[in-house]
């Protein structure tokens, strides 16, 4: 009896739906390693389905730098792109990572997400290019 309860738990774990990108990064992040870097991640009014990303750098040398992101479905997944400073137009878009395959041409965007933790990195023909790494925060 307690093989079969053990097994029909095992199988509703392997069979529970994976979060969407949106899901894992909505919200309020922050890094307080050196200075502080807050990465907010909010539904986009002009756009459903899509979230808006604000990153600031509150470096302690200067004026605070700001990033803008937006992540959005793109074909059979998501893209993440990094706006102009206007928020505007993109920049660049890489398409979110998922699951161990794919090429890496043009860039791909891996979001890690557990619990209270978020990493943002993308991984193209140079060196990774870390977009934010923090914990999450509350949105105020």
């Amino acid at each position: 009896m307690r093989v079969l309860l053990a097994s029909l738990l095992l199988a509703a774990c392997a069979t529970a739906p994976q979060r969407t990108p949106l899901e894992r990064v909505a919200g309020c992040w922050i890094n307080r390693d050196i200075g502080a870097v807050t990465m907010r991640w909010l539904p986009e009014s002009a756009q459903p389905g899509t979230l808006h990303g604000t990153r600031i750098d509150y470096s302690q040398s200067g004026a605070a730098r700001h990033g803008r992101y937006t992540l959005e479905p793109s074909g059979e997944g998501f893209a993440l792109c990094e706006l102009d400073s206007e928020g505007a137009t993109a920049v660049s878009c890489w398409q979110v990572a998922a699951g161990e395959g794919g090429s890496l041409e043009g860039g791909r965007a891996f979001i890690d997400a557990h619990g209270d933790r978020l990493r943002i990195a993308v991984l193209g023909a140079g060196a990774e290019r870390l977009i934010f790494q923090g914990r999450r925060d509350g949105c105020d």
